[in-house]
């Protein structure tokens, strides 16, 4: 009970951290965007969204490794196995150092080949478009290179160093932004953000680099090879590989197909939307980011109820978190985009909702493949994950040709997110003896609950008043009190209250 006690104040400090780092990157992000927006321009906005976008698919190369470093780092913590933890880390360095080099060669052939063959680029913007995508290119080759740093951070629970590099990230892409709009600028400003913001990157990484090496023993390089260890890892990242390329042929395919389809503009619309969704799902991020590694390490000290706890509760207040910001930005979308951008791309408005939804949808299962990923046993929930996610890409390809509605992507997206659920249900009940009984009456009738009764007063407000900024702040104070009363009482439990104030005393009053 002590060390429950303790993974408690500790979740409850990191959360802190990352909340924190939440609401002030929440407001300097999208103010940042409407500057990039307005410096840029539509056009050339939605090239970088598609060419950073396409830059991004070569993660694919490790990003499974990346997730395999992640978990092996925390269970290997969990155990307290730190000569262990120095021979993840310095092989896992080996291979990423490896990887990208193939990154590049792959960035220089095939990416290079792709943007200036493939892509639809207004004319007169294709050199602009090749600088914007070789900055991209070289961004993706540096975080492949400091990810094992920044995965000693994570399992290690220091959030508050990870929330600290993150505003100074958020402060540095604003003052760019400023500098573009504001600024004696005379070279081509795609050229010169591109250039900027990949310089940025490259100095925060370095300070990653520093600060993990300083900090943790694990952290320092030896020339190692474990032949066991390196099958582990591969076999882990194997799978998860299936998982990384589905996912981004999913995203990312999306994003090229409609480039082709629908131009740049449309690349646009989907650049804004990618930027709500990303900081509206960055409080539910941060969350689960402080949680993931204590079910990790619970898993790995073989405290199954404690396991299971975790993602339970991680799971429904997720859901409730997201909810809770979510809806206010349903029922006032159009609204929030009139204040926030001096220029609305065509479609905004209805991918925002759509992709509010999807991420919604998402965590019906998201925060439960935790305890999959913990066991190691990663192969069924990759090949159905990997399945039905390159299933919606093609069925939103094609469906996006028939009836020519970019939207289309999104409805596709939605219904591939209740289909995975339904799958995973079935494969993690293997792997902690869950039945369906226990998910449906833990998790989703609770939520399910939330949304019927805590969406009929902030509706109400919706259809009763004018727009305007009245209506706007009615909404948005029902939203809360409304969603936060139903969470509080019918979606959780009576130990989930009394776990919440220990949350929250937690927070105030920190200790350890």
């Amino acid at each position: 009970m002590t060390g429950h006690s303790e993974n408690t104040r500790r979740l409850a400090r990191n959360t802190v951290y990352l909340y924190l780092r939440s609401f002030f990157a929440l407001v300097i992000s999208l103010y940042t965007s409407r500057l990039v927006l307005q410096a840029l321009g539509v056009d050339d906005y939605g090239i970088y969204n598609a060419v950073g976008g396409f830059a991004l698919m070569f993660w694919l190369v490790t990003g499974s490794l990346t997730s395999a470093v992640n978990r092996f780092l925390a269970y290997e913590l969990g155990e307290g196995d730190r000569e262990q933890m120095n021979k993840v880390f310095s092989m896992s360095l080996n291979m990423m150092i490896g990887f990208s080099l193939i990154v590049l060669l792959l960035a220089e052939t095939a990416g290079v080949w792709y943007v200036s063959a493939r892509m639809t680029i207004p004319e007169g913007r294709e050199t602009a478009a090749l600088y914007a995508f070789q900055a991209a290119a070289v961004t993706v080759m540096s975080g492949i290179v400091v990810s094992p740093f920044n995965s000693s951070i994570i399992a290690h629970e220091k959030m508050g160093i990870f929330a600290a590099i993150s505003v100074v990230e958020t402060v540095i892409k604003f003052i760019i932004a400023l500098f573009l709009v504001y600024g004696p600028v005379t070279m081509d400003k795609l050229i010169l953000y591109s250039a900027l913001w990949m310089g940025a990157t490259l100095l925060l990484q370095s300070f990653t680099i520093i600060y993990a090496r300083v900090s943790f023993d694990e952290c320092r390089f030896r020339k190692i090879f474990d032949r066991n260890l390196f099958k582990e890892l591969f076999a882990y990242a194997g799978w998860n590989f299936m998982g990384s390329f589905a996912g981004t042929m999913s995203e990312q395919g999306i994003n090229l197909a409609m480039n082709v389809l629908f131009g740049p503009v449309v690349n646009a619309a989907r650049g804004v939307t990618n930027t709500v969704r990303n900081a509206v799902s960055m409080f539910v991020t941060n969350f689960t980011m402080a949680l993931t590694p204590q079910i990790t390490k619970a898993y790995a000290s073989s405290d199954m109820d404690y396991t299971k706890s975790l993602a339970f509760r991680g799971s429904k207040f997720s859901f409730f978190i997201m909810f809770l910001i979510s809806l206010p930005l349903l029922l006032e979308t159009e609204f929030v985009l009139g204040v926030w951008l001096t220029e609305v791309p065509e479609h905004t408005v209805a991918f925002i909702r759509l992709a509010l939804v999807i991420s919604l949808a998402d965590l019906l299962y998201m925060v439960l493949t935790y305890i999959q990923n913990a066991s190691g046993k990663v192969r069924g929930l990759q090949i159905m994950m990997s399945s039905v996610t390159m299933l919606n890409f093609i069925v939103a390809y094609a469906a996006m040709k028939i009836f020519s509605k970019p939207e289309i992507a999104y409805v596709v997206a939605i219904l591939a997110s209740l289909l995975k659920t339904v799958f995973f249900i079935g494969i993690l009940k293997k792997t902690i003896q869950l039945t369906v009984k226990e998910l449906m009456t833990g998790i989703y009738l609770p939520e399910l609950a939330v949304v019927l009764s805590s969406a009929v007063i902030p509706l109400a407000v919706c259809f009763l008043m004018p727009d305007g900024w009245v209506r706007f702040l009615v909404v948005g104070f029902a939203c809360v009190i409304c969603v936060g009363l139903s969470s509080l009482f019918i979606g959780c439990t009576r130990s989930e209250r009394t776990y919440l104030v220990e949350l929250v005393k937690s927070s105030i009053f920190k200790k350890g």
